[in-house]
């Protein structure tokens, strides 16, 4: 990073987060802030908490302008809805919206272009080109509407197999789409009726209102979740339409057991903490008669790992692979070094090009878990206990 660029991240950075030049200095010396750059707009990304702006902040400038795109913040997750609900909520009734699985993306404005933020709080490449193509005008629209760039963004769930991240089919949305679940002024998110009259005004998408009940209503919630788990879908976030109080998340089994097959294949990547907190769920599931069972949840856990196991005994690779469409070869070149430069382990595997100069890129994502197994496999010892 050059000096100038440098300099210039110190300055709106002491600016936004109100501190003096030589702490913001010091701020970007630490490994949780992260100075990068796409299309000419520099960015400053938080990857912890800091002075009071969320984990995943974004800080953006070009021309003179910077945008500050909070952090999404994270929600509770209601392990006994029948308890949490009418705790959390109290009088009122709440909005039962679909939660979708997919990744997480703030869009924001800056000189009529927007741009797509992950969770983590970087412009993804990817994201940002395809959700152009797909709702460019629509998207700048609904800004438009809301009151324009300076302090507005767009928060929601990009869905689908053709993506970097979070690969899962819906119906509805089995390549790639974009599904409005929030939209905020600032750091706060505002009342559902203004994110649906500005989803209206861009003609964007947005997740399905499952329905609206009172907090106690136990039979009304549940009947709701037995019909996302006939489904196969994710879950549910519990709002306040006036957003009065934050929102609750529920996830159906059909996703943690789903997500404890994805996940235990590469067992040393996810993580124990992976493990035990879907292990958790459904365990107050089951105390409740409502969860997936002992024996699909024991299979959900080895059955992926021992076929992992097997696999890197016959010396095969343990990789996680997505095929992406873009439109050219340059595309595929800045993915590439856009993973490349987060130390991300990424490769290109192959090309295949299309009428129109498109390309179809497949990736391949190198795995720790690969390594962890050969070494168990070569030493016959745990690097657990």
């Amino acid at each position: 990073m050059g000096g100038a660029v440098f300099d210039e991240a110190v300055r709106v950075l002491a600016g936004v987060v109100g501190v003096d030049v030589g702490e913001a200095r010091e701020l970007l010396g630490r490994r949780s802030v992260r100075v990068l750059g796409f299309e000419g707009v520099r960015y400053v990304s938080f990857r912890r908490g800091l002075r009071g702006f969320e984990e995943g902040t974004l800080i953006a400038w070009s021309g003179g302008e910077v945008r500050v795109v909070h952090g999404y913040p994270s929600i509770r997750r209601v392990l006994i809805p029948d308890v949490a609900l009418p705790r959390w909520f109290g009088g009122g009734r709440v909005v039962l919206e679909e939660k979708m699985n997919g990744y997480n993306v703030r869009v924001f404005g800056l000189r009529g272009r927007v741009y797509a933020v992950t969770r983590g709080g970087l412009i993804c490449p990817y994201t940002t080109r395809r959700l152009r193509r797909l709702y460019g005008e629509g998207l700048v629209a609904a800004l438009e509407y809301l009151g324009g760039e300076e302090e507005y963004f767009i928060a929601g769930e990009v869905v689908g197999v053709e993506n970097p991240y979070t690969r899962y089919y819906y119906p509805e949305a089995p390549e790639f789409d974009y599904f409005v679940f929030d939209v905020f002024r600032g750091g706060e998110p505002l009342p559902l009726r203004i994110r649906d009259a500005a989803v209206e005004a861009g003609g964007l998408r947005r997740v399905r209102v499952l329905a609206e009940i009172e907090p106690g209503d136990s039979t009304a919630f549940w009947r709701v979740i037995e019909g996302l788990e006939v489904e196969g879908r994710e879950g549910v976030i519990v709002k306040d339409p006036e957003y009065r109080v934050p929102p609750l998340k529920y996830t159906t089994s059909a996703t943690n057991i789903g997500d404890l097959r994805l996940g235990m294949a590469f067992p040393f990547d996810e993580g124990r903490g992976f493990l035990f907190s879907r292990v958790v769920r459904e365990v107050f599931k089951s105390w409740q008669g409502r969860g997936a069972g002992a024996e699909e949840l024991g299979r959900a856990i080895l059955e992926p790992a021992v076929a992992s196991v097997e696999r890197v005994s016959r010396g095969e690779p343990l990789v996680e692979e997505f095929t992406l469409t873009m439109e050219d070869i340059r595309e595929v070149e800045e993915l590439v070094e856009y993973f490349a430069g987060l130390g991300v382990p990424v490769s290109l595997v192959s090309v295949e090009h299309l009428e129109g100069g498109r390309v179809k890129a497949r990736f391949a994502k190198a795995k720790e878990s690969e390594r962890e197994i050969r070494r168990i496999l070569a030493t016959g010892l745990s690097p657990l206990d």
